[in-house]
């Protein structure tokens, strides 16, 4: 039977890249999207509207993914924002924002697809990180914040659910060539490879290559990690 892909945040830069890989591949994709559809729906793909900053919408649309395709047995917690303030200019509202999808969508929609995961006693989940967790970056304190509370949740949820054959794990990117980086100054980007010891941003496949493992059955002793995909850019 095949296992079921629900991957949050599928219509951006990374998450278009992570519909193409695992849509080549032999799984359910179940594919979640806020404002914009992703552009192109692989076969084996359905695809969900829910706002993951409300359970009420998050519940529902993890409840259809299971009437759809009998389980979730891989969550990829890809959706997020960044706002770029300096950190007293920064307002409640944009801060609240960003906690909330960067934070607490993750673990709302991880709350509401457990118990399915549990079930089946087979589970993978994986948390979007950033090196920005690790090193901070200017203008950048509700991202980093946000980020940074994805590991400590990594590392709780895997010691409580260890035992029933479900791993939870983050993966804290480097700078990549899609997604936000688009967002940044051609300038700022050559600033930034600059510093990064191999000279290049990284590219979505070697993403996409690291969660083949992290989401095989061959991977069960491998929970509770940040694992860094930077190109050995560490500040």
């Amino acid at each position: 039977m095949k296992k079921t892909i629900l991957l949050i945040g599928s219509s951006g830069g990374l998450g278009t890249a992570l519909t193409k890989h695992f849509g080549m591949q032999e799984y359910n994709l179940a594919l979640h999207y806020l404002d914009n559809p992703p552009s192109e729906i692989p076969a084996n793909a359905k695809t969900y509207k829910a706002d993951i900053k409300k359970e009420d919408e998050i519940e529902n649309m993890i409840q259809q993914v299971v009437k759809d395709f009998g389980s979730i047995d891989i969550l990829i917690n890809n959706a997020g924002i960044s706002k770029s303030e300096i950190s007293w200019k920064t307002s409640a509202e944009n801060w609240n924002d960003t906690i909330a999808v960067n934070l607490t969508g993750p673990f709302l929609a991880t709350k509401h697809a457990l118990p399915y995961m549990r079930d089946k006693q087979f589970g993978r989940i994986i948390f979007m990180s950033s090196i920005v967790a690790q090193t901070g970056f200017v203008g950048a304190a509700a991202y980093g914040a946000s980020k940074a509370g994805l590991i400590g949740l990594t590392k709780s949820l895997a010691k409580e659910i260890s035992n029933k054959n479900i791993t939870v794990n983050s993966i804290a990117l480097g700078y990549f060539n899609a997604g936000m980086i688009n967002d940044v100054p051609d300038e700022m980007q050559e600033e930034l490879i600059d510093k990064i010891p191999v000279s290049k941003l990284g590219d979505p496949s070697e993403l996409a290559a690291l969660m083949d493992y992290i989401i095989s059955d061959k991977a069960t002793y491998l929970t509770g990690q940040t694992l860094n995909l930077n190109g050995g850019l560490y500040s």
